[in-house]
C-alpha cells in the first residue's frame, strides 16, 4: 500500500474511532485528536499542569518527578516551571504557545481537561483567571 493510501486509511480509522469514543467522558482526548497534538505535546501539557498543581498547593516538586528532557525539547524554562511561585495565566499562555503551536480558545482547552478530570483544581484556577481578564 502506498503512503497516500495509508494516510487516508489512518485518517478514516481515526474518524471511526472518534465516533466510538464517548466524547463527554474523553473531551480532552477528542480535543487532542482534533488539533492533531503529538504525544510529546500532550505529555508536556500534562507535566506543566502537574507542576502547577504542586505550586498551587505550595508543595515542592521532587527532582524525580521533573522531566528536563521533555520540557527542554519545547524550550520551556525549567527553573520557571518548577519554581515555588503561584502560576499565572500569562505563564500558562506562554507554555501553551511554545508547546501546542496553534491558536484556539484557551477556555475550551481548560474546560475539556476539567471535564475529563485532569487537574481539576488547576483548571478551575486558570479558568477563574481567564474570566477576570
Amino acid at each position: 500500500m502506498d503512503i497516500v493510501k495509508e494516510v487516508k486509511l489512518l485518517k478514516y480509522q481515526m474518524n471511526l474511532m472518534k465516533h466510538m469514543i464517548n466524547a463527554d467522558e474523553h473531551l480532552f482526548f477528542i480535543f487532542a485528536i482534533d488539533h492533531e497534538f503529538e504525544e510529546d505535546q500532550v505529555n508536556v501539557l500534562l507535566k506543566v499542569l502537574h507542576a502547577f498543581n504542586h505550586r498551587l498547593k505550595d508543595e515542592e516538586i521532587s527532582i524525580l518527578n521533573q522531566d528536563d528532557h521533555l520540557l527542554s525539547q519545547f524550550n520551556l524554562p525549567l527553573d520557571k516551571v518548577y519554581n515555588s511561585e503561584q502560576p499565572t495565566l500569562e505563564e500558562f499562555k506562554l507554555y501553551i504557545t511554545k508547546v501546542l503551536y496553534q491558536e484556539f480558545e484557551l477556555e475550551y482547552l481548560l474546560s475539556s481537561l476539567k471535564k475529563q478530570s485532569i487537574q481539576n483544581e488547576v483548571c478551575d484556577f486558570l479558568l477563574n483567571l481567564l474570566k477576570e481578564e
